[in-house]
């Protein structure tokens, strides 16, 4: 089914959303209009991150769950002039680990699993070199597994543009360097870690990982935008990138099969903005499991090491506590912001990475949250 398709029987209501999991029915009413101040501040962002050299970058704020902004800028492709809308579709990087998480958390609301099962039961190729490492601290980057399955720089002819096997990355993996520290011992962000909840994902449910988060999140949920690249009538899109004379070159997109659960993901701002809301607020979730998402993890000693959940980035911003996640992958980069106490979300997406330092979709955000949040 085309996503053009899908979104013409959501209008009509003639898809059978309700009977296909638990959690179907998102009602859509009409969104209020964002304020002048809100508007202004927001395309003021835009042009900023634009005279960075941003090519193109979208930007959404939902407040109480309904996307008051949401408006698009620049080019999503400059060599045929192709303008971004609020439904270009962007990779959307590690932010994607929120989608892991949450799918391993309605695992275990299920009963298929707990977060201190070892990552073993369910992917037992992979070699834990005699260490118990569980799927929390997996989730939590407390495993010790080091940041990336594939060692940098790459073995000779390494094509990131071609698709590899669970079977290769588990035995790159397996072959490659011991755990960075014991198990729950410190913090280490760990993109690997996150490629082998994917596969418990799999074996779990007997589906791809794309197909899971397609029927489990995206069909029901009304994310018509959002899936793994390259399925479910989702492009692989081309971003930009800076080469070091300066210039910005159109690049080839990295296989969606190389970041699968820990960064493979595309989407929208216009989605992320609704998910962040849905998900902090018990549709997609339980409340339980969401705030064992949002609490900090420990380490060993009881002390809080950083202040990560279980996908989330969990921070002090502008007054208020906020749970976010960044992305970035070669052509893109996202962020996306949550503020729990105002039930607000602030989604940036943009065309550019690797890029300046001014490009980061977080100062975009940022400068569209700090107006937002002054509104009583």
């Amino acid at each position: 089914m085309t996503r053009s398709l899908l979104a013409l029987l959501l209008i009509l209501g003639q898809l059978p959303l309700a009977a296909a999991t638990r959690r179907r029915v998102v009602q859509h009413p009409a969104a209020p209009v964002a304020s002048a101040a809100l508007v202004a501040a927001a395309r003021k962002a835009a042009e900023t991150a634009m005279a960075a050299g941003v090519p193109g970058l979208q930007i959404a704020v939902a407040d109480h769950g309904q996307v008051i902004y949401s408006e698009a800028f620049g080019m999503t492709d400059r060599e045929s002039a192709i303008a971004t809308t609020p439904r270009s579709i962007m990779q959307i990087g590690s932010v994607t680990k929120q989608f892991t998480a949450a799918a391993i958390l309605r695992l275990a609301e299920r009963g298929k699993l707990t977060l201190d099962d070892r990552i073993d039961t369910y992917v037992p190729e992979f070699n834990s070199r005699g260490a118990t490492i569980t799927l929390r601290q997996l989730l939590s980057h407390t495993s010790g597994v080091r940041r990336d399955w594939i060692l940098f720089p790459p073995p000779a002819g390494f094509d990131f543009g071609a698709p590899v096997t669970r079977a290769q990355v588990i035995e790159t993996l397996n072959n490659g360097q011991t755990l960075n520290f014991p198990p729950g011992a410190a913090w280490s962000y760990s993109n690997a870690g996150y490629m082998l909840l994917g596969f418990a994902i799999e074996s779990i449910t007997g589906m791809s990982y794309a197909d899971f988060i397609h029927q489990e999140f995206a069909l029901p949920l009304g994310l018509l935008d959002t899936g793994l690249c390259g399925s479910h009538d989702l492009p692989v899109p081309k971003g930009y990138v800076q080469i070091p004379n300066g210039s910005w070159i159109r690049k080839a997109p990295t296989h969606p099969s190389i970041n699968v659960a820990n960064g493979a993901i595309c989407s929208t701002a216009f989605d992320l903005a609704r998910w962040s809301h849905l998900l902090a607020t018990g549709n997609v979730v339980l409340p339980a499991s969401y705030a064992t998402m949002t609490t900090p993890v420990h380490i060993v000693n009881e002390i809080p090491v950083i202040n990560y959940g279980l996908g989330f980035f969990l921070q002090k911003q502008l007054g208020y506590s906020t749970a976010w996640h960044g992305g970035a992958i070669d052509g893109f980069q996202a962020f996306l912001l949550d503020v729990p106490e105002r039930d607000m979300t602030i989604a940036v997406t943009n065309n550019a990475f690797p890029a300046p330092a001014t490009c980061d979709p977080m100062l975009t955000a940022m400068a569209v949250a700090k107006v937002a949040l002054a509104a009583p």
